[in-house]
């Protein structure tokens, strides 16, 4: 495999960003969900970076990247995002973002449009991911975020170990659960239930609307909302392709297979 290299990047001032580089050619920017790191998408980098310049990095307020008082919200994690293109020269760039890692994406299509993207595969989020109909797509009415916020408030290692144990199909290996719980706690808690309730209340479905056509588009969401997201898509984005597979941690638990759908679609899109 290509050698990896990892530097800071500063977005703003006082703020530096973790990023990790792998390989040559069009850029696949792979963006972490809520409180995760570069980390996990360890099974993807090594496949793609014989192909591809494989870029991978650490949020503003999580992993090894600076934690800000301020500033702990979507629409700056998209501008986060923006910059680091910007000074990385991520031009012509696909971008694969995660669970609330959609939301920075949605963002940076908000902001600048998709004239610097050839391509996206949003992984297992909805453009609106709380929704009060429970049979539309999202993560139900807002409930369960009530829920975890007032677990996490007392019991964050708990709450964190809970929500990532969810994230399998299947019975998580302990030693791969701790580890994936350590990645999510090295945010702060403050940062991660400002995020989490900042998540709950964005809608980016004008921008999904927006961009349908403009360029390929992919989603890969867990198998039990694998109805309603086509339901969604069909309505909103219909020349959106939509693929299923496990649960919301599907591109750790069956890379093999997740791997082979984002291969189809850079394959069939030229990419």
């Amino acid at each position: 495999m290509a050698k990896t290299t990892s530097c800071y990047v500063e977005v703003a001032p006082g703020v530096d960003l973790y990023v990790e580089e792998t390989g040559d050619g069009r850029p696949l920017v792979f963006v972490p969900g809520w409180t995760m790191t570069t980390e996990v998408f360890a099974r993807q980098v090594p496949h793609f970076a014989d192909r591809y310049r494989v870029v991978t990095y650490d949020p503003r307020g999580q992993g090894r990247s600076t934690t800000t008082v301020n500033g702990n919200s979507y629409p700056q994690h998209g501008a986060d995002l923006a910059c680091l293109a910007d000074k990385l020269g991520l031009d012509d760039a696909v971008y694969l973002p995660w669970s609330y890692g959609c939301l920075k994406v949605w963002q940076l299509v908000r902001d600048r449009g998709v004239d610097d993207m050839a391509g996206i595969v949003f992984i297992d989020e909805a453009p609106k991911p709380f929704q009060s109909d429970p049979d539309v797509w999202g993560e139900g009415d807002g409930q369960y975020m009530v829920d975890f916020q007032r677990t996490m408030a007392d019991h964050h290692r708990e709450a964190t170990r809970a929500f990532c144990a969810g994230m399998w199909q299947g019975s998580p290996p302990p030693d791969e659960l701790d580890w994936v719980a350590d990645q999510s706690m090295m945010t702060p808690k403050f940062v991660a239930q400002i995020l989490a309730a900042d998540g709950a209340t964005r809608d980016y479905t004008s921008e999904a609307e927006a961009i349908d056509g403009a360029l390929p588009v992919m989603h890969i969401v867990c198998e039990e909302k694998g109805e309603h997201a086509r339901s969604w898509l069909a309505r909103h984005s219909p020349k959106a392709r939509c693929e299923v597979l496990g649960e919301h941690f599907m591109f750790w638990e069956f890379a093999d297979r997740f791997n082979a759908l984002v291969d189809d679609f850079l394959i069939t899109d030229k990419l």
